[in-house]
């Protein structure tokens, strides 16, 4: 491939979430514990948003992953097993990126 050529972009996928912390969790700290430890598989270039807005005790971020990715797999259903420390969470929008 020539310097001249562009390079094929990767389709990715931008999923806007809610996260519920369980009572006494701290919503900043959780946060950041999720970015460290879900991280899925290298292929899929799972990235966060550096930062979140917490309101009403919710954490509100989004990521973007690889658009061949499941990230209710990849994602999600991680979330779902941080049971002792998340109470819930939703997918607020998602949308494929051309």
């Amino acid at each position: 491939m020539s310097d001249t050529e562009e390079k094929p972009q990767e389709e990715r996928r931008m999923v806007a979430i809610s996260i519920k912390p369980c009572d006494g969790v701290d919503a900043a700290a959780l946060y950041e514990k999720i970015k460290k430890e879900i991280t899925s598989q290298p292929e899929y270039k799972l990235k966060w948003d550096d930062e979140c807005k917490i309101d009403g005790g919710r954490i509100r971020t989004s990521f973007s992953i690889a658009l061949e990715a499941d990230f209710d797999e990849e994602v999600m259903e991680v979330l779902e097993c941080m049971e002792d420390e998340i109470a819930g969470q939703d997918i607020v929008f998602q949308s494929a990126m051309e």
